[in-house]
């Protein structure tokens, strides 16, 4: 959105009036993503890179330049030496280690060197994220109810890494910029636009996570805090994805080894039992016995020890498998429809042809002038307004457009909060899980579990499949997030 900046003030005013729905927010919204903490070097790569300093000095570099940490807060780029924070801003695309992104780059101070964040438009962020947490090729409203909750908890997290909003992996959302976009997200994201998850008003607190075995659980039995709209419920529809179902094996001695590297010393391990499970089944406490003593923890530590990547969920039982709601579906309810009123409008295609007597000589305005006629939609418009080279080609086409001899673009339907229910009813399917207590004891340790990741929220193949049987993005995150609203 650097190219934005450079439009004189009258234009962005017109571009925030006129273009976007009027409870939408702003696409100028920027995200500050943390790239590196506490680096001593890296590589920034592009054409035109503008430096500014401290005190707005600008110094002017392209290339390739090597990124230095020099202490006393400063660092060189190249044969410069810069005090921080040092912004770095460009008419295109820059890359960081090799990495392109959109927007700008702030290097700072830090304890350990310097680190360095990713400035950039929000809707643009998500460009970045989608593809890297589920597969655009799903059905378009699994993917749409993903967008609104990865914009939502970019919104929410305001902080998250101190300056920063959020961090560029999987602690946050992992963000991989212009290398992550893709088509079929970007229709997603489009089609959602500014539309964010709400409780009573405010930016909910919203988790997703891979797969949820059979039943999501509440946040407060993973984190503590109580959600009202994040409680544990069955998934309406049984599914098969690659970790529903799981087994590993480890030794004893190797979970013994990383209790002691966490600072808990128990000897030699004797056995590990359940002591309790939550509503879906998930293992909230486990005992730890050892010759040394005893030793109770929660069930996410434990996975958290031994690897999200061994231990995939905290649903799991050792030694055997025991029947779960997928096994004894036959025996539960249909799950009902839920009520149809709740679709969003979808995108309509506009096919009149524009009056283009009244379009501005100027060539920015002309494309902002055709953008607010829906020649052009506001995605578009943002990557047109990043290639001033090639204005007058987009010119046009956006004429092509208008004067009928080139189709229309699909735009997001004009949505209020009429549009939106405050509340949506949807009957759950009540099942209450029995699974095995058994202790696991002896040299190996075989792990059975099901699903794949902290269960609280959305789950990403539950939301596959409901999309699958027709259900619409609204659909589904008012079942996995009952009371809340979707909305600008």
């Amino acid at each position: 959105m650097e190219a934005l900046k450079k439009l004189p003030l009258f234009l962005i005013l017109i571009f925030s009036l006129f273009l976007l729905p009027r409870e939408a927010y702003p696409v100028t919204k920027e995200v500050s993503v943390l790239l590196e903490q506490d680096t001593s070097g890296g590589s920034l790569s592009g054409t035109g890179i503008k430096l500014i300093d401290p005190d707005g000095k600008e110094t002017v570099l392209s290339g390739t330049v090597t990124i230095q940490n020099r202490g006393s807060g400063e660092i060189s780029a190249g044969n410069n030496i810069f005090k921080t924070p040092l912004k770095a801003v460009s008419d295109s695309p820059m890359k960081y280690n090799g990495r392109a992104y959109r927007g700008c780059f702030v290097f700072k101070n830090s304890s350990n060197g310097f680190k360095v964040s990713n400035i950039v438009d929000l809707e643009q962020y998500l460009r970045g994220v989608i593809k890297a947490e589920m597969d655009p090729k799903w059905d378009i409203e699994a993917v749409k109810a993903q967008c609104i909750l990865a914009r939502t908890f970019a919104v929410r997290a305001g902080g998250k890494h101190g300056e920063d909003d959020v961090c560029d992996g999987y602690h946050c959302q992992v963000y991989k910029g212009i290398s992550g976009e893709d088509k079929a997200a970007d229709r997603a994201i489009e089609e959602t636009s500014g539309l964010i998850l709400r409780w009573k008003g405010n930016p909910a607190s919203v988790y997703y996570h891979s797969d949820s075995g059979g039943m999501v659980t509440s946040s407060c039995n993973v984190w503590g805090g109580d959600m009202p709209y994040l409680k544990p419920k069955a998934e309406p529809f049984s599914y098969s994805g690659p970790n529903s179902l799981w087994e590993t094996s480890v030794t004893m001695s190797f979970i013994q080894s990383r209790l002691s590297a966490n600072g808990t010393n128990i000897g030699t391990l004797i056995s590990i039992t359940p002591l309790k499970r939550d509503e879906s089944g998930r293992i909230m406490k486990i005992e730890i016995k050892g010759t040394g003593g005893t030793k109770v923890i929660s069930g996410y530590t434990f996975r958290n020890l031994l690897g999200a990547g061994k231990v995939k969920s905290t649903l799991f039982e050792f030694g055997s498998r025991s029947p779960f709601i997928n096994e004894e579906r036959g025996s539960l309810p249909a799950p009902r429809a839920p009520n149809k009123n709740i679709n969003m409008p979808s995108a309509a295609k506009v096919t009149e042809k524009t009056d283009l007597s009244e379009m501005p000589e100027d060539k920015e305005e002309k494309l902002i002038w055709l953008t607010e006629k829906k020649v052009f939609t506001t995605l578009e418009l943002m990557e047109i307004l990043s290639k001033p080279d090639d204005y007058d080609l987009f010119i046009e086409k956006g004429i092509a457009r208008a004067e009928g001899r080139l189709p229309m673009p699909e735009q997001p339907a004009e949505r209020t909060v009429e549009d939106l229910p405050e509340t949506t009813e949807m009957t759950d399917i009540i099942y209450s899980p029995h699974l095995s207590m058994t202790s696991a004891a002896g040299q190996n340790v075989k792990i059975l579990g099901r699903g794949s990741g902290h269960g609280v929220g959305m789950s990403q193949w539950g939301a596959k499949t409901m999309a699958e049987k027709g259900w619409t993005f609204t659909q589904i995150l008012y079942y996995y997030f009952p009371g809340t609203t979707i909305g600008q």
